[in-house]
């Protein structure tokens, strides 16, 4: 069903009370981390001369076999760090379990699993580069309870390091061979092609998110149900290779689709642009951040469209969804757009034409006879005139047969 107007801003309300709730919640978090970090216990976890390696890269970005070597001493300085900072949340065992973690949603990420949503995961196996946990630290994820963190680099590698011992399984597993496998290369994205013909880039967009991408069947669609049948029909005119004409509309085309999430044991729910923070998206790097998170996805739930898409699409659905961000500081133009697609609820694609039906062309038993439909010669004089008599019955005689 359709969802009104009314229900939406509704919604709305409900999800920014929750929002609030998840912030106090996170200054009560930060508080008892403080405390926690007050009262570390003399003992640490890892004991002298005990050395843990990593899956890692090499500056220059190739495979380093060896893998990445942390000490005992520099392990336990990243363990007193995490207590100060992360333990309220995610837990002494690094589970999502802490003190403040109970009522949190989206709920503190489980490092045991080494998984991590953000952070360029294409599969199970893949694990982030370093740069992408401190992305994701240093900016926070938006409409969470976690915060952007103002951590020294230097501690703030040791804390990561700490965090990979809850997940050895993953971290530091090793090859056949012995060697430690690697960790995604430093991301670097390619130079903007729409940098000065945004609209062009945001009209691409909205047909590749709608069509080629099919991002309407998770995250809403922007366009009421009449033109959004009109924009596919001409896109599939013009593009027969890239784009269909498409076939029917969800129950809900306007709503967002929830998602089972057995990684998380939760079910995600994909934003609104128009409404909802994006939780990687940060101010000042949104055509970026867009660019990444399309790119690369949100494992396991939103599927990375880099290689199944050129990059100059991507950078397109990238801009298109900024303008839609955009749609959160313009309140009047928001409501428009919703109320397009009120005015455009009631309508269905129309039918195909049926084929004409076709005529049976067979003379019938009394319809006169057609020379040309007998295959009668001309200079058949009973086909030229039907009372010509018969040379029998005449006594006209034949003409002799020659050889």
């Amino acid at each position: 069903m359709n969802r009104s107007f009314k229900s939406i801003r509704s919604a709305r309300s409900l999800a920014s009370l929750a929002s609030a709730a998840n912030l106090a919640l996170t200054v009560v978090a930060g508080a008892a981390a403080l405390l926690a970090g007050a009262c570390a216990p003399d003992k640490m976890p890892f004991p002298e001369g005990e050395t843990h390696t990593f899956a890692t890269l090499n500056e220059d970005g190739s495979a380093k076999p060896d893998g990445l070597a942390v000490s005992a001493h520099d392990l336990n300085l990243g363990y007193q760090s995490y207590t100060r900072y992360c333990y309220a949340c995610h837990g002494v065992k690094g589970d999502g379990h802490g003190p403040a973690s109970y009522g949190l949603r989206p709920p503190p990420r489980n490092f045991t699993l080494g998984i991590f949503k953000f952070a360029r995961l294409r599969s199970s196996d893949e694990l982030p580069n370093d740069a992408d946990l401190k992305y994701i630290v240093k900016n926070g994820l938006h409409g969470s309870a976690m915060l952007a963190w103002d951590i020294p680099d230097e501690e703030l590698g040791r804390v990561l390091n700490y965090i990979k011992t809850f997940a050895p399984q993953k971290w530091e597993k090793t090859k056949k061979n012995g060697d430690h496998v690697k960790t995604l290369e430093v991301f670097e994205a390619p130079a903007d092609p729409w940098a000065s013909k945004e609209v062009e880039a945001i009209a691409r967009g909205q047909e590749l998110y709608h069509l080629k991408a099919e991002c309407l069947n998770c995250h809403p669609s922007y366009l009421g149900k009449e033109d959004l049948f009109k924009l596919s029909t001409v896109a599939a005119k013009r593009e027969p290779d890239t784009f269909k004409a498409i076939g029917g509309f969800r129950d809900d085309p306007h709503g967002s689709v929830a998602k089972d999430s057995a990684e998380y044991a939760v079910r995600l729910l994909p934003p609104d642009f128009t409404f909802n923070q994006v939780r990687s998206i940060h101010p000042g790097s949104e055509i970026n951040d867009l660019f990444r998170l399309i790119s690369f996805g949100v494992y396991p739930i939103m599927p990375a469209w880099k290689g199944s898409l050129e990059d100059k699409d991507i950078w397109a659905i990238a801009h298109y969804v900024k303008s839609l961000i955009d749609l959160r500081s313009n309140p009047a133009a928001a409501a428009k757009l919703k109320d397009g697609f009120e005015a455009q609820k009631g309508f269905e694609i129309p039918k195909a034409p049926e084929p004409a039906p076709v005529v049976d062309a067979t003379p019938t038993d009394t319809a006169p006879a057609d020379p040309k439909a007998t295959g009668a010669r001309k200079d058949d004089p009973k086909a030229v005139d039907p009372k010509a008599k018969d040379p029998k019955t005449s006594g006209v005689k034949k003409a002799p047969v020659t050889q």
